[in-house]
């Protein structure tokens, strides 16, 4: 990955829907050598996925206690049942061994996202952080 690359995945960040004649355009390549970059950073793992971000909703950060000292494995199996709740999951250091990002429509859904990460197995302890004003 070069320095264009770099760049063309910050105008990809800024708009995920960007025409690739007008990225080619800010970074002065061509639209197929666009194209090719990107196709090759998408195969290379560089770019994982496309996604939509909304401005509504709610977002949480489920910080989570599990017993990693006595058994590794309860925090892999925590790990495991997050897939199905949270956007993205994060080992930590301190009181908490997970942290988890969990959007909702709304503080209900979010809240029983949160209950369902509580009745997780091994789980011990949550705290959840909600974002109260949008970025």
């Amino acid at each position: 990955m070069d320095q264009t690359d770099a760049r063309i995945i910050e105008l990809l960040r800024e708009n995920g829907r960007a025409k690739f004649v007008n990225v080619a355009k800010t970074v002065g390549l061509t639209e197929g050598a666009v194209r090719r970059r990107i196709k090759k950073l998408i195969t290379s793992g560089v770019i994982v996925k496309f996604s939509i971000e909304t401005q509504s909703g709610t977002e949480g950060i489920v910080l989570i206690k599990t017993e990693p000292k006595t058994q590794p494995a309860f925090t892999r199996d925590v790990v495991k049942g997050l897939k199905r709740v949270a956007e993205k999951v994060f080992e930590v250091s301190g009181d908490f061994d997970i942290a988890a990002w969990v959007t909702a429509t709304d503080i209900e859904e979010l809240n029983r996202k949160v209950d369902e990460i509580r009745r997780l197995p091994h789980v011990q302890n949550t705290n959840t952080l909600i974002r109260l004003i949008s970025a």
